[in-house]
């Protein structure tokens, strides 16, 4: 039988597994939650960077995999763009993650893509029935850019998401440096390339 559709903590270049960062909080809050049950238009999404730091144009998404273990012909993966929103208008709750050298953006799921996103929880509720599916996870993924030179020391991010408001807003991965995900097969100058020419939409805290 497939377990609830988890929610699973994605961050930066890399998916992390990442359990380490997940507070205790936040995986008690998620123990029964049935990500299929998610209403897209309701999902929100943020990120913390260092000011230096912000995420990548269409780099921040909801992905989703599904299949079947031992079939790798089942497995399927689909990541669906999130648009950024107004930090304002999601109240105190957020707001105070807004802390001083950092910058906090809001995600959601574009009007255009929320009748996708439903098609999806539904196709995969059909899986689950059909017995073609016996795991998946819904995550949120943050691909970051950088402004400037790197800094020194750690360069730490957090992930935030809200699914209703009975959840409200739960930190998903908590300060999570980026200098970690380098690897001798990609550095931390790719992981976190420079931003360039970039729109930045975003609301700094003092």
């Amino acid at each position: 039988m497939l377990s609830p559709f988890r929610i699973a903590a994605l961050a930066s270049a890399l998916f992390l597994a990442g359990c380490g960062h997940v507070p205790v909080s936040t995986m008690w809050a998620l123990r029964n939650f049935d990500g299929l049950s998610v209403d897209p238009a309701f999902l929100r999404a943020a990120v913390r960077v260092p000011r230096a730091f912000q995420p990548r144009p269409g780099g921040v998404k909801v992905v989703a995999t599904w299949g079947k273990k031992g079939d790798p012909a089942s497995e399927r993966k689909v990541e669906i763009v999130l648009r950024e929103a107004s930090l304002s208008a999601e109240g105190p709750a957020l707001a105070k993650e807004n802390l001083p050298g950092n910058n906090l953006h809001v995600f959601r799921v574009a009007p255009d893509d929320v009748a996708r996103l439903r098609a999806l929880q539904a196709e995969i509720a059909r899986a689950k029935a059909e017995k073609r599916a016996d795991h998946g996870s819904l995550g949120m993924g943050a691909d970051a850019c950088r402004t400037g030179d790197l800094p020194d020391g750690p360069i730490l991010m957090t992930t935030f998401l809200k699914m209703s408001d009975e959840t409200g807003w739960l930190t998903v991965l908590k300060n999570v440096d980026l200098r970690t995900l380098a690897s001798k097969d990609k550095s931390l100058e790719e992981i976190t390339p420079p931003c360039g020419k970039l729109p930045q939409r975003v609301e700094a805290a003092g």
